[in-house]
């Protein structure tokens, strides 16, 4: 509880809670749009969890209170492919990879590093291909199959919404 020292004295005020109401709000949004079963988000002596199951957070309560960089790992099934018509005699096939949440996109894993993939880049299944940030949460997009980068449909920095196509792919 936040202390307001005038004059001397230290009177506990209240503290206001709606933007934590907020948080909890969103994480939970994410993990109904999504497959994950557990978000968890923490900075400095804040720290929000909600898991689709109810449980004890137990396992968390005696980890240090420090910043961790923390990804979520999207296993190939919950990754969101689309499959579109190909209309007849077309030779290109139109799959591809979906944004899981709504989030930052990021080509490289950092400013200052190439690129995880370019066009014509063939990947290996669970390769990453992006990185997307939520709240200073770095998760990665991984390959749902091995796959060659037909076209990259989303600007390095871009906000991007759930199920947005981030890639156009063909399947190897």
């Amino acid at each position: 509880m936040r202390e307001n020292k005038a004059k001397g004295k230290s009177q506990p005020t209240e503290q206001d809670f709606s933007g934590v109401l907020e948080l909890v709000e969103q994480l939970a949004a994410i993990l109904e749009r999504t497959d994950l079963t557990e978000v968890r988000i923490r900075e400095n002596e804040l720290e929000v969890q909600v898991s689709r199951h109810p449980g004890s957070p137990s396992k968390y309560e005696n980890l240090p209170l420090q910043p961790v960089e923390t990804s979520i790992a999207v296993s190939p099934q919950s990754l969101p492919v689309e499959d579109v018509d190909i209309a007849e005699g077309e030779q290109v096939e139109n799959i591809f990879i979906n944004a899981p949440m709504p989030s930052r996109f990021y080509r490289a894993p950092g400013p200052d590093e190439p690129p995880f993939v370019a066009v014509g880049d063939v990947v290996s299944l669970g390769e990453p291909v992006a990185v997307l940030e939520v709240m200073k949460t770095y998760n990665p997009v991984e390959a749902p199959f091995s796959c060659e980068i037909l076209e990259i449909l989303v600007e390095d920095g871009d906000a991007v919404e759930y199920n947005q196509p981030l890639f156009r792919i063909k399947q190897q």
